[in-house]
């Protein structure tokens, strides 16, 4: 089975679950799940693409990495600001746009044409 499918199955069981405990057992715990779940979605999404599966391991581990941190970054911010109403979620932009940044360099880096 391909990469890209199995980190997709377990990001939509993990979003699956999230809402479930979400809305059923009204828990926070939800919440959480929704971060690990939004990491495999963006995994699926880049081993999806076929030429990220011929960079050097190195170069797919960085990429991958500040990718999940943008969209880490991202929904803990919109978690603390739509969630949770609180305005230090604004912190998050921070990293958020420094590594959205840094994906699309890497990217232009890694994908010249």
């Amino acid at each position: 089975m391909q990469s890209n499918i199995i980190f997709l199955f377990i990001g939509i069981v993990l979003s699956v679950t999230s809402k479930v405990v979400q809305f059923v057992f009204k828990s926070k715990i939800g919440d959480m799940i929704v971060i690990p779940a939004a990491i495999f979605f963006v995994l699926a999404v880049l081993f999806s693409i076929p030429q990220f599966k011929h960079l050097e391991r190195m170069n797919r581990i960085v990429l991958a990495v500040f990718a999940c941190m943008t969209v880490v970054s991202f929904q803990v911010m919109m978690l603390l600001l739509v969630g949770y109403h609180t305005k230090i979620g604004f912190l998050f932009l921070i990293p958020c746009i420094v590594s959205a940044m840094l994906v699309v360099y890497k990217w232009f880096k890694y994908f010249p044409k």
